[in-house]
């Protein structure tokens, strides 16, 4: 199973980037239910209501882009990449992939969905402060 979308954004590419990878901001965009917690330098564990998960966690500033990847199966990664718009602000283009798992594709767009606007909150929060 694969679904992507592609979100946009009122903000510059680097401040959506920055508040995708801030660890101190991602309990503000998570879907209800789901948090974070630091396992290493580059792994977490995702809590969500079915379970938890390590990930391997990939960021690639030069290119921002945010890969998450299960370490166990079942295999479910995720990636962001954040791009400029050539009419101002900017997209998140994400891939959410799984393998082994047995997951409703409509669940897992409306919980990207969720998730996305509710970044997207974020960042109009953190880039119209001030």
């Amino acid at each position: 199973m694969e679904i992507s979308g592609r979100y946009g954004f009122h903000a510059p590419s680097e401040v959506v980037f920055n508040n995708l990878t801030d660890p101190d901001r991602v309990h503000r965009w998570l879907p209800l239910g789901v948090s974070l917690e630091r396992c290493g330098p580059d792994r977490v564990r995702v809590v969500a209501p079915l379970g938890s998960a390590e990930c391997e966690v990939d960021t690639a500033v030069e290119d921002k882009r945010l890969t998450l990847r299960s370490v166990e199966a079942p295999r479910v990664q995720g990636t962001a990449v954040v791009e400029d718009d050539p009419a101002g602000g900017s997209r998140v283009h994400v891939v959410v992939s799984a393998d082994g798992v047995d997951l409703d594709p409509r669940s897992v767009r409306d919980v990207l969905d969720e998730t996305m606007c509710q970044l997207c909150d974020d960042v109009d929060d953190n880039f119209n402060t001030g």
